[in-house]
C-alpha cells in the first residue's frame, strides 16, 4: 500500500508540477494579470482527484512537495537560465497545507466548501508570509493592499474556480475507477507502468526542455 501511495503521489505531484512549469511560465510570459487563478483551479482539481484515490491526511501536502520540487529543478536545470522565484514554491506548498487542513476540518464530504476555503487560506497565508516573514521586495512594496487584493481577487476567483472543479474531479475518478479499477495497482504491471512511464517522461521533459 506504501509502494501504491508514493506512485500515486509523485504521479500526481509531477502533474501539478508540469502544469506551474510549462502553463505557468506561459501564463507569465505573455503578462496574464491573475496567472495564479488558472494554475490555482488546475492544483485544486489535481488534488481533488489524488484525495479521492488516496484519501489519507498529509497526501495533498506530500503531492504539493513534489510539485514544487518539480518545478525548483526544471527551473534549476532550465536551458534558457530562467530564474528560480522561491515565492512560487511556496505559493504551492501553502495551498496543498491549506487542502489537506480543510479536509481534515470539513471532512470530504464537502469538497466545493474545503476547495474554497483552502484557496482562501492558502492565498492569504502565502501573501502574508511572503510579504512579513521573508520580505519579497515586490510584495513588502506593495505592502497590505497586495496582499489583500491578492486574496481578495487572485484568492475569490481561485475558491469559486476550485469549488467547481473539486466535486467534478471527484466524479472524474469515480468513473476512471468503474473504468479501470486497478489504475494505482502494482498487481496491474500495464497500469503501473504506463503511470511510471508517464511520471518519468514528465520529468524528463520538465528537465530538459527550457522554459
Amino acid at each position: 500500500m506504501k509502494k501504491v501511495m508514493i506512485l500515486g503521489v509523485v504521479f500526481f505531484g509531477t502533474v501539478w508540477g508540469a502544469s506551474e512549469v510549462f502553463l505557468g511560465e506561459a501564463l507569465y510570459a505573455t503578462g496574464f494579470r491573475y496567472a495564479s487563478v488558472p494554475l490555482g483551479v488546475i492544483a485544486l482539481a489535481v488534488l481533488s482527484m489524488a484525495r479521492a484515490y488516496f484519501p489519507r491526511r498529509g497526501t495533498s501536502t506530500a503531492i504539493a512537495a513534489c510539485a514544487a520540487l518539480y518545478k525548483c529543478l526544471a527551473m534549476l536545470t532550465s536551458l534558457a537560465g530562467t530564474p528560480l522565484f522561491a515565492c512560487h514554491l511556496l505559493g504551492i506548498v501553502t495551498l496543498g497545507l491549506a487542502y489537506d487542513a480543510a479536509l481534515s476540518i470539513l471532512g470530504s464530504r464537502h469538497r466545493s466548501v474545503c476547495a474554497a476555503a483552502a484557496a482562501y487560506v492558502g492565498y492569504a497565508t502565502f501573501a502574508l508570509l511572503i510579504t512579513y516573514v521573508f520580505r519579497y521586495q515586490p510584495w513588502v512594496s506593495g505592502g497590505l493592499m497586495k496582499v489583500l487584493k491578492h486574496v481578495g481577487i487572485s484568492g475569490t476567483l481561485t475558491a469559486v474556480g476550485g469549488a467547481v472543479v473539486a466535486p467534478l474531479s471527484h466524479r472524474l475518478v469515480d468513473g476512471l475507477r468503474r473504468a479501470a479499477p486497478r489504475s494505482f495497482s502494482l498487481e496491474s504491471r500495464l497500469a503501473a507502468g504506463g503511470i511510471v512511464a508517464a511520471t518519468a517522461g514528465l520529468w524528463v521533459i520538465g528537465i530538459a526542455v527550457p522554459v
